[in-house]
């Protein structure tokens, strides 16, 4: 009798394994810091926090369904997710950048949301740098694997 579940944490291992992770864990440092200091960008924290919980689904399912991995289906489906998530950190990078002018030099001056503010900025630039990343991976492996199925 076949298992469903095939769980192979070898993923993690893998440059598109460590993309996700790293995602993750800057993902979370951003939001992070923006809970404790008491920032309120809802955008930012809005959009990481939907980046967040897709990229955890994401690295789930690749996790527990190994078989997906060599789907080219799916690789195309992962391309759309990556891109959408990328142009999400975009749009939360800017918003949390312009949060951070802002507790620079418009308000009154907050050590905690100042300092909050520059970790989450560090963190959502990193995370998008990050995104990107796997995306330009992710088209290079649909464009290697489109031209490898029509030989």
């Amino acid at each position: 009798m076949s298992s469903i579940i095939e769980f192979d944490t070898g993923y993690l291992n893998t440059t598109p394994g460590k993309y996700k992770v790293s995602c993750l864990t800057l993902g979370a440092l951003g939001l992070l810091a923006c809970y404790i200091s008491g920032i309120y960008g809802y955008r930012y924290q809005y959009l990481a926090s939907f980046a967040f919980l897709v990229t955890v689904i994401l690295l789930l399912v690749l996790i527990c369904k190994a078989s997906l991995r060599q789907s080219s289906v799916w690789l195309k489906v992962e391309v759309v997710i990556c891109v959408i998530l990328t142009i999400c950190y975009i749009v939360a990078t800017v918003d949390i950048l312009t949060l951070c002018w802002n507790y620079l030099f418009n308000y009154t001056f907050n050590l905690g949301r100042v300092i909050g503010s520059i970790i989450a900025t560090i963190c959502s630039i990193l995370a998008l740098l990050t995104y990107t990343s796997d995306t330009r991976l992710k088209c290079r492996e649909v464009s290697g694997s489109g031209s490898t199925s029509n030989v």
